[in-house]
């Protein structure tokens, strides 16, 4: 398997495409289609680029840069997931970057 697949896999068992991929459920979480490398405004007023530092952090600090419109819901996962998953995950995001509009 790829690093995109494998990411792939690893976002659908940690659950993470329940909040970010459904636009039904009921945690209101960004659309990760189309933001790899888009601008990214926050709720401080910043804006930053959604690079794989950004992506980083927000899976291991989520709270550390809260998107513009949302709230951090999101469980922190430092601890919880390995270097190489953090690596798998953001490839996966990556893979998305052309998937959408970057919502």
């Amino acid at each position: 398997m790829t690093l995109e697949q494998k990411g792939e896999q690893l976002f659908a068992q940690l659950a993470c495409n329940t909040c970010h991929m459904n636009p039904n459920s009921a945690v209101k979480a960004p659309d990760l289609n189309g933001l790899y490398g888009s601008k990214v405004e926050l709720t401080d007023g910043r804006t930053v680029t959604a690079d794989d530092a950004y992506l980083r952090e927000s899976i291991l600090i989520p709270g550390a840069k809260v998107r513009k419109g949302y709230q951090n819901q999101m469980p922190a996962y430092q601890g919880q997931v390995s270097e190489e998953q953090i690596v798998q995950l953001i490839a996966y995001m990556k893979s998305l970057a052309t998937a959408g509009g970057g919502n």
